[in-house]
């Protein structure tokens, strides 16, 4: 099995595991990294998401991380998947698990037909949880900077997932690389 599927595997198994376990309380590091909006944002996002999204930033905090854009970014980088507003006219609708399921099996049986399925759809369209997880991280992007994020963590969040972009970036390539092992 190839290794970004084992990655989805994993983290579809710590998703299904975040149920069974108590909810985990870490207030001082998001409100430590995040401005007050976005701290909200976090918070309303779903458990398997913030699970996630705190392995992400105390494996950044594990390797000596401290930079704020970072460590926001860390926990704010899956966000645009849980159904925010992203701006006028523009709703997200979040992604469910069952569709981040069907997204990997998807690009694993029939590579390119999660992007014809998702490309280009209507908010309350049976498509449009799957056009939300293809653009998740430019949602997401768009959601910290209107919470109060820095540019440069909306810019990290907006590239957390295309591999070009961690080339000289070091803040970038440590995002990806925790994202990667969480």
């Amino acid at each position: 099995m190839p290794a970004a599927y084992t990655y989805r595997v994993r983290q579809f198994a710590q998703a299904v595991g975040s149920w069974l376990e108590a909810e985990e309380a870490d207030d001082g590091a998001v409100t430590g990294c995040l401005p007050p909006r976005a701290a909200a944002l976090f918070r309303a996002m779903p458990r398997y998401d913030r699970r996630h999204a705190l392995r992400v930033l105390h494996a950044l905090q594990a390797r000596g991380w401290a930079d704020l854009d970072l460590l926001a970014a860390a926990l704010l980088h899956d966000m645009g998947k849980s159904g925010g507003q992203p701006g006028p006219g523009q709703r997200a609708g979040r992604v469910r698990l069952w569709h981040r399921v069907a997204a990997v099996l998807m690009r694993a049986a029939w590579p390119g037909l999660l992007e014809r399925i998702g490309g280009n759809s209507r908010p309350g369209s049976w498509r449009h949880p799957f056009y939300v997880q293809l653009h998740h991280a430019a949602i997401g992007a768009l959601l910290a900077e209107q919470a109060g994020c820095s540019p440069r963590t909306a810019d990290l969040i907006r590239r957390h997932e295309d591999p070009a972009a961690a080339g000289g970036d070091p803040l970038q390539a440590a995002l990806q690389g925790a994202d990667n092992e969480s």
